[in-house]
């Protein structure tokens, strides 16, 4: 759970803006006629969650359709979704979860304590699923009865109710996988809107009017727009063409100039987005920690920050951002020193090194990379750039073929099991762990959350991630959402400490 320092620093970077956020919901009259169009930067790809290769693009359009188990509330904790109420065995191996009942899918079938095991063992055992790493304390499901789950973990693993609500956890009818339905393509699940068209520019959606949470379904009618360059997408909102949409921090002054006009609002928050500069630590030299902690010294991410992103990216150099369990203040940011860094390269025996690295077309991370090949040129290292989209670059890395990618990070969840699994235990860290860091991994996930053996054991990774770097973080990004007028709820979904993936469920419209 995010502390009150992140939050504070949220709230510093809120003071800095001249913003007119609107009322909540409490206090307001909705219109439920409404639609929403917002604007961010992936393409849906698949809506079958096991199977989705890149969560990042596809989690947005997954959202409005499925529903998970449990969700992450506004401060990252865990609130009940489809599950209402859960326990853990007194030994931690259990986790048995009670089904919100009178629940139905789209194609109307119910939900039953079957559906869910059959949901999560394609999860976990599907050769093809993505989210087996994730869920990997979870050893099988059983239906206790037709209101009861019973998840049995080969390990004591309290961390494991965050995965559950991500993708991870998303349910999708039993009747639909009886049916052989491609949901890839045509997701049936029990969610809060309904699919209407999908393609390469976004998809649109409509309510689900038997939905039990009318909080999480306010516009009649909701699209998903891609619009990959950030410049394009603000013109969009100034232009009335979206309502909302996702941005970067290197767009705050043109942010700012909007919110002064009094027919925009902001939301901005700190979240576990670093930026980095990823290794495939099997392929040579990357497979010495010489050579990678040459590179984190090569770069200079204080000039990165101030030229790029315009002050509001504090430099980072450990897995854990400031507020998040496990971030040691101790270990101050790598200050760039050429000297040494051409030194470490001389002893690992690597003369003129060159590399490619695909990179997003995206900004603000187009731009780092571009910051980054230009710093490593002063120590003989020649970066390849290879602009690659948002729906190809993190399959490709994936694979393993490719040296390094600049992308930003993507966490399930504001925990730091979950951000270390992101980071290091998953598909887009294709080199691995050592031995050492994987039992330090393993161990932590057993502290008690909210136990000062937890916080240890977390700064001792933060510390041995620190030492030998895998991967070249280079800030701590803010993401904001503007939206105009009248748009409320953005405050209070989960999108604002978790991850960075919109989730534009609870929002909802003020009737005029």
């Amino acid at each position: 759970m995010l502390n009150k320092r992140l939050i504070v620093t949220v709230g510093a970077i809120l003071v800095l803006m001249p913003m007119a956020i609107g009322r909540s919901m409490a206090e307001d009259k909705i219109d439920r006629s409404a639609s929403l169009r917002f604007a961010w930067s992936g393409a849906p790809a698949n809506y079958d969650p096991p199977f989705s290769k890149n969560q990042y693009s596809d989690m947005p359009y997954m959202f409005p359709v499925y529903d998970s188990l449990i969700r992450l509330g506004a401060k990252g904790t865990v609130v009940p979704d489809l599950a209402t109420s859960w326990t853990f065995s007194p030994d931690g191996r259990m986790l048995t979860m009670t089904l919100r009942k009178g629940v139905k899918f789209t194609d109307g079938s119910d939900l039953t304590a079957d559906a869910v095991v059959r949901s999560l063992t394609r999860a976990i055992k599907d050769p093809a699923s993505m989210m087996a790493k994730l869920l990997s304390s979870l050893e099988s499901v059983e239906a206790k009865d037709p209101s009861t789950v019973i998840l049995h973990l080969n390990t004591p693993d309290a961390n494991v109710l965050f995965p559950l609500a991500t993708s991870a956890g998303m349910i999708v009818s039993a009747k639909a996988l009886d049916s052989g339905v491609n949901l890839a393509l045509n997701p049936v699940g029990s969610g809060p809107y309904k699919l209407v068209s999908s393609g390469p520019q976004g998809a649109n959606f409509e309510r689900n009017e038997g939905y039990f949470d009318k909080s999480q379904n306010q516009f009649a009618k909701l699209a998903l727009l891609q619009i990959t360059d950030t410049n394009a997408r603000l013109n969009a909102l100034q232009s009335g063409q979206v309502d909302a949409g996702l941005f970067q921090a290197d767009q705050w002054p043109q942010i700012q100039g909007m919110v002064q006009t009094g027919n925009f609002t902001v939301h901005s928050f700190v979240e576990p987005n670093s930026l980095p500069l990823f290794f495939n630590t099997k392929v040579k030299p990357f497979d010495d920690k010489r050579v990678r902690m040459a590179l984190n010294l090569a770069v200079n991410r204080t000039v990165i920050n101030d030229s790029i992103m315009k002050g509001q990216c504090p430099p980072a150099s450990q897995p854990l951002q400031p507020g998040v369990v496990g971030h040691d203040e101790n270990l101050k940011v790598y200050k760039q020193d050429l000297e040494k860094a051409k030194a470490l390269l001389q002893e690992a025996g690597v003369g003129s090194l060159t590399f490619d690295a695909i990179v997003s077309i995206s900004e603000p991370v187009a731009s780092i990379g571009l910051a980054i090949q230009d710093q490593l040129r002063a120590i003989g290292v020649t970066m390849n750039i290879i602009p690659t989209s948002n729906n190809l670059i993190r399959p490709l890395f994936r694979g393993g073929k490719h040296p390094a990618m600049v992308y930003q990070l993507v966490v399930p969840a504001p925990d730091p099991a979950s951000l270390i699994d992101a980071v290091y235990l998953s598909p887009d860290n294709p080199g691995g762990v050592t031995p050492e860091f994987a039992k330090a991994v393993a161990d932590a996930r057993t502290k008690p959350i909210g136990s000062p053996d937890r916080e240890t054991a977390y700064k001792a990774i933060s510390k041995m991630a620190y030492e030998d770097p895998h991967h070249v973080f280079i800030c701590w990004a803010p993401q904001m959402i503007v939206a105009r007028k009248g748009i409320v709820g953005i405050e209070k979904t989960a999108y604002i400490d978790a991850a960075p993936i919109p989730d534009v469920r609870g929002y909802g419209m003020v009737a005029k």
